[in-house]
């Protein structure tokens, strides 16, 4: 798989693909690379924050 098929995978992703879709769409390639450039792109989208945020207003 080159690099724009990497690409376009990731596009997918980002648009909400699942992965059972990208392996209907992509089915030239393997499973196993399709999964990797999924879950690599899930890592690079995680949410960071791991503890609960309060936002307090002051309305006075």
């Amino acid at each position: 798989m080159n690099q724009k098929d990497t690409n376009a995978i990731e596009s997918m992703c980002a648009a909400g693909m699942s992965l059972e879709a990208l392996y209907k769409i992509f089915k030239q390639f393997d499973k196993g690379d399709i999964k990797t450039v999924y879950d690599n792109y899930a890592k690079t989208k995680e949410d960071y924050v791991t503890e609960d945020i309060t936002i307090k207003t002051n309305c006075s």
